[in-house]
């Protein structure tokens, strides 16, 4: 339907202004060719269009025109060669190109020559408003520079040339190309500018033109004029690249033809097609300006106004063809339009374009047909016209009376005859195509469902049946995934007509069981037919019956009947065919049989029968051991459910081996004919129907029936050994405290009715700390004499020659930690009983903790803590041990092992034997130590020694002990100039005297001269003789001071302050640390005398 869906290629062109190139030998001269080829290339933003012309172009000839449009009578709208016309043929400007020096000696002939050239070209334009412009190519040398002498004098010489040719200044240019062109890409820029200027110079006279004509007209009988020339004001704004003024001028052309314009039906299709042109000119510049909201509220304000304008009754496939292809014009301009989002994107447009389509074949269908040649030739009646949409039998008719009754009918029915030979299929399979592309790139996906089903339809009406059942089997599969059973029951039918019309003996099958399941409720008729086909199919290898409106395929349906296995996935189909396995236990013992309990129910709504069950196994020695051959145990009434049981021994080389159902076949149809064979698999399927279930003890029957939903699946079973007859138990008492020998009591007790020989105790260590890396830091032994052998590893075993029946033995188990982390021991006990191996073991899980924590401090002769030590002075190391487990532990000694830079004031004893601690006890001991002399000021991180504490648990006294050493570092020492030692009595009588003796020393290299004072503070302690004395003092070496004293007061009373400063050397001071040394009170008791 040409002539109602024309949309002519000018319409889509993005208009520009047409430049003629005339004089340029693009063949033989390079310079040419290298100018037009810069000037054709693709540039973007270019507003003119080039073209290549003989000097001699003959032009399209230009129409007289009117002084006044008083009486005149348009034929129509618009003239199908207009656009064409002045896209193509009618340039804006034509440019003259010729090679022409100022200095050329024959300046004058070539200056005539190129006179004649313009003539003629202005003779041909025949009175057109175009503008003509010569270009001079030129020798470089003789182009003008800034200093150049004569540059006035070819002014001159290029006025006077202008004048001669008849043409503005501007008009004259002049291009230094030759003999080589250079940076000519530059030169090409500037000349087109000029040209640009002069086209849209040329299209707003044009403008100014048509626009005059306005006052002249009235709404009476120029109601085509009015649109026609707002249509060419916008046509020519668009070529002047005046975008704003052409949307205006369209818009204002669509609403006069909207408000103002008659239409009836002799000249509706006229009035359509012009209205879609600006439609069509209308949304492409909204998209352009990316303005899609105003493009789409247009096109839809288009469409429903003339939705409704259906034009003659018996044209009315022609009004659907004309909406057909406006919708699909928009959905390809919005296509351009990257805005598209999930709500408007063009595929709506395309599917309402194919909705528009598939109402024209309907109509098409039943209204027209072919006539005969001899009637009369309908080729008469669909020729072309002058103007857009006007018919071809009553051209410029603008009357709404049909002069000739007879040859409007037989124009009609030769209408109606072409309409009949068109492919409306393919038309409606393009687009929606199209349309399910873009919801598909939106994720639309149920939009995209619904348009493969109309695009089956579509190829099932065309006779395409393959790729219409391809549409058919993405839809059923994607509707029964989502459960759409209403929507199903509308297309299996469809599909079910179409596999048997293509002969899909496959696809066939698949579609007779989707309308089988009872989740579809077509009518018993339809169901019971539909199983009777498959059965008359399968066994009787009859061709399936179709209705009598479908035409026979019997010969291709014949030819498919030979042996072939049909495999369904019957997971797929759940509620026509289910099945569910069962074994009745977890793990299995190899003594024992398997039982396995398989669930079938049948959802077929006649008696079905069955030709075998085989269920496969992961392990393929028991595949033919659940099989079922027997036809009677097959045999199922509509709603039937049954489970069939299975009892078979395991392997005694599986052992520790899992048993897995992998697939149940239901085999329908003889094995060695066309068969159907119902396959559940548990990887084919996101949602196998092998799930694993609540693990009841047996079936659930409620009221003599089997709940389905309640029958438990469990598929898989683990062969295990057979059970030890024994009774494996432990004792011991948690935490584990690190580095010691745990100790777990092991019982065993014969629970077998015989005796029990060479039974292996095996015990594992197995690690709970994945990011563990070693496995040396757990040892194990049965006595505490191997705890320090170097056998010892993380597992250790023994063998029990006979334990008696009824018989209980106990056997120890040590196990020592070295680090922190948590850990399992497994304590398995393995013998033979019957050929066949038996195992018991136990799992226990281990906490291992520190037992104590030891914290260490120096202090000085007066018990205040030291920050550091200093060089041969006596200090106090105190140790405190604390208790940190939940289980008592035993320290039974300590041992202090000094290093060699320390010195012990007296003999090194243990203070804290056989001491027991509790949970957060502490206990302490200390030392007195002495440091050595140092050669340096300052000794950093100096050891003092190794502290040593042998300890054990308390509730094991028999465990040997356990002895864990610590490093005593990290000591500073410093090196003090001197040093006060004082000799003092414990304790002294009343009112006796008693002597002091202040030893001091010098460590340095040089004489110190001091000055002492031993100040009196009260009169309770008195000094006797004088306090204040000088004392010199050779290097390394040390003097005494005595004082005698008195006390006058009984208790722990103050001694007077010793005060000591430097005299010599002047520039070094006491440390005022040394006071702190030094004794502040003495304990005075009562004379003997005075008791």
């Amino acid at each position: 339907m040409a002539w109602a869906c024309i949309m002519p290629e000018e319409l889509s062109i993005v208009p520009r202004g047409l430049v003629c190139l005339a004089n340029l030998d693009t063949r033989h001269q390079a310079v040419h060719r290298s100018i037009w080829e810069l000037l054709d290339k693709e540039r973007a933003n270019v507003p003119l269009r080039y073209r290549l012309v003989d000097i001699d172009e003959q032009y399209p000839t230009s129409k007289a025109k009117r002084a006044t449009y008083e009486w005149y009578v348009p034929k129509g709208i618009l003239k199908t060669s207009w656009m064409h016309k002045h896209l193509h043929l009618v340039p804006s400007l034509v440019v003259i190109f010729f090679e022409l020096d100022w200095n050329d000696p024959l300046f004058k002939e070539k200056q005539t020559e190129l006179k004649n050239n313009i003539d003629l070209v202005r003779t041909n334009l025949d009175g057109r408003g175009a503008a003509i412009s010569v270009v001079l190519l030129q020798n470089k040398n003789s182009f003008p520079t800034v200093d150049d002498v004569y540059s006035s004098e070819r002014d001159q010489m290029a006025n006077t040339l202008c004048t001669y040719f008849d043409i503005p200044k501007r008009s004259l240019c002049v291009l230094p190309v030759l003999p080589q062109p250079d940076n000519l890409s530059a030169w090409i820029d500037r000349l087109e500018q000029t040209f640009i200027e002069s086209s849209q110079n040329y299209y707003m006279n044009e403008i100014r033109r048509v626009k005059k004509h306005k006052e002249t007209l009235n709404n009476i009988t120029h109601q085509l004029l009015h649109i026609r020339h707002q249509f060419k004001v916008g046509f020519f704004s668009e070529l002047k690249q005046d975008i704003p003024s052409a949307v205006k001028s369209y818009k204002n052309a669509y609403s006069y033809l909207i408000d103002n314009a008659r239409i009836h039906d002799t000249n509706i299709l006229e009035m359509k097609i012009i209205a879609g042109f600006l439609n069509y000119k209308i949304c492409r510049i909204s998209f352009e300006l990316s303005q899609p909201v105003e493009a789409i509220n247009h096109f839809r304000r288009h469409a429903d106004i003339f939705k409704s304008k259906t034009g003659p009754v018996d044209l009315a496939f022609e009004h659907k063809a004309w909406l057909s292809k406006q919708f699909q014009t928009f959905a390809d301009l919005f296509t351009r339009c990257p805005l598209a989002i999930q709500t408007q994107h063009p595929g709506f447009y395309y599917q309402e374009s194919a909705y528009q389509s598939m109402a024209r074949k309907q109509i098409a269908q039943t209204t027209c047909r072919r006539i005969e040649p001899t009637d009369f030739d309908p080729n008469e009646f669909l020729k072309p016209t002058e103007f857009y949409g006007q018919r071809p039998w009553r051209q410029h008719h603008q009357s709404m009376e049909i002069s000739d009754a007879q040859k409007e009918r037989e124009a009609i029915a030769a209408l109606r005859d072409a309409e009949s030979r068109v492919n409306h299929s393919e038309l409606i399979i393009s687009l929606l195509v199209q349309a399910i592309t873009h919801f598909k790139k939106h994720s639309s996906n149920r939009m995209k469902l619904y348009l493969m089903y109309n695009l089956a339809e579509e190829y099932a009406s065309s006779k395409d049946y393959d790729k219409a059942l391809n549409y058919y089997n993405h839809i059923v599969q994607a509707y029964r995934t989502e459960q759409w059973w209403p929507i199903l029951e509308a297309i299996l039918p469809s599909a079910l007509k179409c596999a048997y019309l293509s002969a899909n003996l496959q696809d066939w099958i698949r579609f007779s069981l989707e309308i089988l399941n009872p989740n579809i409720q077509l009518s018993s008729q339809i169901k019971n037919q539909t199983q009777t086909n498959l059965e008359n199919l399968i066994i009787k290898n009859l061709a399936p019956q179709v209705e009598p409106t479908v035409s026979a395929n019997d010969d291709k349906w014949k030819a498919l009947l030979n042996k072939q296995p049909i495999v369904i996935d019957a997971d797929t189909f759940k509620g026509l065919l289910e099945c569910k396995v069962y074994f009745t236990h977890d793990a299995v013992s190899v003594d024992c049989d398997i039982t396995l309990q398989v669930a079938l129910k049948n959802g077929f709504p006649l008696p079905i029968e069955f030709d075998q069950l085989l269920v496969y196994f992961n392990l393929k020695e028991y595949d033919d051991l659940a099989n079922v051959i027997d036809v009677e145990k097959l045999k199922f009434s509509p709603n039937e459910q049954r489970i069939l049981t299975f009892n078979f021994t395991p392997r005694g080389d599986h052992v520790q081996r899992t048993l897995e159902i992998t697939s149940v076949s239901l085999i329908y149809g003889k094995i060695n004919q066309t068969h159907i064979d119902f396959q559940w698999r548990t990887s084919l399927q996101p949602n196998p129907s092998f799930q694993q279930g609540p693990l009841t003890p047996k079936w659930q029957i409620k009221a003599g029936h089997i709940l389905w939903e309640n029958l438990p699946i469990r598929r898989k079973t683990n062969v295990i050994m057979r059970a030890a007859e024994v009774q494996l138990t432990v004792e011991h008492q948690l935490p584990v405290l690190l580095y010691e020998s745990y100790p777990i009591k092991i019982h065993i007790k014969n629970c077998e009715n015989v005796d029990i020989q060479s039974a292996v105790l095996t015990c594992i260590c197995s690690n709970t700390d994945e990011n563990s890396s070693t496995s040396d830091d757990t040892f194990l032994f049965y006595a505490t004499a191997d705890s320090n052998s170097e056998t010892t590893t993380n597992i250790c075993s023994m063998t029990f020659k006979t334990i008696n029946k009824d018989t209980e033995i106990e056997q120890d188990l040590y196990i020592r930690c070295n680090n922190n982390r948590s850990r399992e021991i497994i304590i398995r006990l393995s013998y033979e009983r019957l050929n066949l191996h038996c195992m018991k073991e136990i799992l226990i899980p281990l906490t291992v903790v520190n037992p104590f924590s030891i914290q260490f401090q120096t202090m000085g002769m007066m018990m205040e803590p030291l920050a550091s030590l200093r060089a041969q002075e006596p200090f106090i190391l105190m140790i405190d041990t604390k208790c940190i487990s939940t289980i008592p532990i035993t320290i039974v000694s300590t041992n202090l092992k000094p290093s060699q830079f320390i010195i012990s004031e007296c003999a090194i004893e243990s203070q804290i034997n056989n001491t027991q601690l509790k949970q957060d006890e502490v206990v302490t001991e200390g030392f007195c130590l002495r440091t050595q002399p140092i050669a340096t000021p300052i000794v950093q991180n100096l050891l003092v020694g190794e502290y040593s504490l042998y300890w054990k648990r308390s509730s094991h006294p028999d465990i040997p002990k356990l002895c864990t050493t610590f490093s005593l570092s990290d000591f500073n020492v410093e090196q003090q100039q001197v040093y006060v030692e004082v000799s003092i009595p414990n304790n002294v009588p009343l009112q006796e005297p008693f002597q002091i003796n202040y030893r001091i020393h010098n460590r340095s290299n040089i004489v110190h001269e001091y000055k002492i004072n031993l100040e009196q503070i009260n009169l309770i302690v008195a000094v006797c003789g004088s306090t204040m004395t000088s004392l010199l003092v050779p290097p390394h070496s040390s003097s005494d001071v005595n004082y005698t004293l008195v006390a006058t007061l009984c208790g722990f009373v103050q001694l007077p302050k010793f005060k000591i400063s430097m005299i010599r050397p002047p520039t070094q001071e006491i440390d005022e640390s040394i006071d702190r040394t030094l004794p502040t009170h003495i304990f005075v008791v009562p004379s003997l005398k005075n008791s």
